[in-house]
């Protein structure tokens, strides 16, 4: 490598002895300096994909150059490398994410990729979508791409659009407004509710809730830029909060919701501080925006481990705060106080065995929002059936809905919708009495026609719901395949499971958005013309 250190010390003297030259408007002088910079950048660069560090010389070009390996030893304190290029293999990536880093950069900015891309790479997870961070503010990257629109109130970001409905959102640096941690009181207000003050690439890091959240990689060098240590936490599999817990989580308390779904999607280990901070702070979640606190539940519970994500909001308080439903019917609210030994355990139960099969399903391709919350509460609405009153089920699953709606800002679209799948349920089976689903009740029903049925817009979720309903119960699924095969033969071509409303678009029936004042499954009603 001796020549290397000499080729390069070469070109920074001729470099440097350019740079003391006017170009005087000569184009070939300026092609020259050009050449040179661009030259001395690719050695350097290469010394850097071999995992050396260079010590630039200070004073005169003709002091000796030194290579010496990057280590521990040699960081910047607060900045953590990854020793070697491309810790993340480079096809893993986004070939438009890395499209957007290079044409910023390519315009002088800072870029990197950043948050959750980088996490879920690094604990090798397939990322759901690839962030960006850079220096430029929203109107200059607007500038750059055509593609773009700038968004949001809170914070101004920029979303790129591409083919096949891909978002990739690029956001400025930004700072947290400055909290002096020494002289928080204990009672005192820390919830954010600004937060557009741009900032440092050193400040972004330390905005972000968890360390592992913090890292940035970049694309030229194949480095991963670390001002908080979040690399150790990820090779330890650990979640850990950027600085100290009990004010982060008090700033902004849906980070308690974001701490359990790293833990069950990625099996990290808590940090026992972050867990305690959790527990005494889990009452504030009901401070946030409803519709905020909704999307991180869903997004919990649409990972593909409901079973454990439950389990965790349970031992950290906050099932108790958001689905105070679940938690009582896991307690035993309800039941009589003749129930056979073992009633309890046989709830709880029933609920894993629901949220186990939609993990199952949710492996396969992802379900609608109506199908994670039918899971999570089939167990409890059926456990509330009466059979001697199935007739008003209807009215018990719309107060119910209606109630769940206003604490967790459930649109009225979605609750309707929830309530039209529950309602189906009876007439999914198509054995005798049928599927007493979701407290159809015991007598025997008229089922309504199969290819009535399909034709509605809520059928995709309600045979979804049926199919987890029968796995969990340990039920043949054979139903269920019979339902595929009538689709199939319905739509005229082949489908995926699980099944989705775009599946049967060509088929379905329009979509109402307003329930009718009956009671009825939503369907408009045809108007009676005037007589003259």
């Amino acid at each position: 490598m001796e020549w290397v250190f000499e080729a390069l010390k070469a070109l920074r003297e001729v470099r440097d002895w350019t740079r003391g030259r006017p170009v005087n408007g000569n184009p070939a002088a300026a092609r020259t300096r050009s050449a040179l910079e661009q030259a001395t950048q690719r050695v350097e660069l290469v010394m850097a994909e071999r995992g050396e560090e260079l010590v630039r010389p200070i004073g005169p070009a003709s002091v000796p150059m030194i290579a010496r390996p990057s280590g521990p030893g040699r960081r910047r304190p607060g900045r953590e490398e990854a020793p070697r290029r491309h810790e993340i293999p480079i096809e893993q990536i986004d070939p438009n994410a890395l499209s957007v880093v290079r044409r910023l950069k390519k315009y002088g900015f800072k870029a990197y990729l950043v948050g959750g891309c980088v996490r879920d790479l690094l604990l090798g997870l397939t990322p759901k979508d690839f962030d960006v961070a850079t220096d430029a503010r929203p109107e200059e990257v607007r500038s750059v791409f055509r593609n773009s629109r700038i968004i949001g109130r809170r914070f101004r970001l920029v979303h790129l659009y591409y083919r096949a409905g891909q978002i990739i959102e690029v956001a400025t640096f930004r700072a947290n407004l400055t909290v002096d941690e020494e002289e928080v009181a204990e009672d005192q207000d820390l919830l954010i509710r600004r937060d557009n003050v741009f900032g440092t690439e050193e400040e972004d890091a330390l905005r972000r809730d968890f360390t592992i959240n913090g890292l940035f990689y970049d694309v030229s060098s194949g480095r991963i830029i670390d001002h908080v240590g979040g690399l150790d936490d990820v090779r330890r599999r650990y979640l850990r909060m950027i600085g100290d817990p009990d004010i982060r989580v008090r700033e902004d308390p849906v980070r308690i919701l974001r701490a359990i779904r790293f833990a069950a999607k990625a099996q990290l280990r808590l940090d026992p501080d972050l867990g305690e901070a959790m527990r005494r702070s889990a009452q504030e979640i009901a401070r946030c925006a409803p519709a905020r606190v909704l999307e991180e539940t869903l997004k919990l519970l649409r990972i593909g481990h409901a079973a454990e994500t439950v389990r965790l909001m349970d031992e950290f308080g906050v099932l108790q705060v958001l689905l105070p439903e679940i938690k009582a019917y896991l307690d035993g609210e309800g039941l009589p106080e003749d129930a056979p030994e073992g009633a309890l355990e046989l709830r709880a139960e029933a609920l894993y065995a629901y949220l186990g099969a939609l993990d199952d399903l949710i492996h396969l391709a992802p379900v609608s929002d109506v199908t994670v919350l039918g899971a999570l509460f089939y167990a409890p609405l059926d456990a509330d059936n009466d059979p001697d009153e199935a007739k008003d089920k209807n009215r018990q699953l719309t107060d119910a809905l209606t109630t769940l709606g206003e604490r967790i800002a459930l649109t009225k679209k979605l609750s309707e919708r929830l309530r039209q799948v529950f309602m189906a349920q009876r007439h999914m089976s198509r054995k005798g009495e049928g599927n007493n689903a979701a407290g159809a009740g015991r007598r025997r029903r008229r089922k309504a026609p199969p290819e009535s049925l399909m034709a509605r817009p809520f059928f995709a979720d309600a045979l979804n719901l049926f199919e987890i309903h029968l796995k969990a119960t340990e039920q043949p699924i054979d139903e269920v395949e019979a339902w595929y095969e009538r689709v199939e033969k319905f739509v005229g071509r082949r489908v995926e499971r699980p099944l989705t409303a775009e599946a049967m678009a060509d088929v379905a029936e329009p979509d109402e958005d307003s329930p009718r004042r009956d009671g009825g499954d939503g369907a408009k009603r045809r108007r009676r013309r005037r007589r003259r």
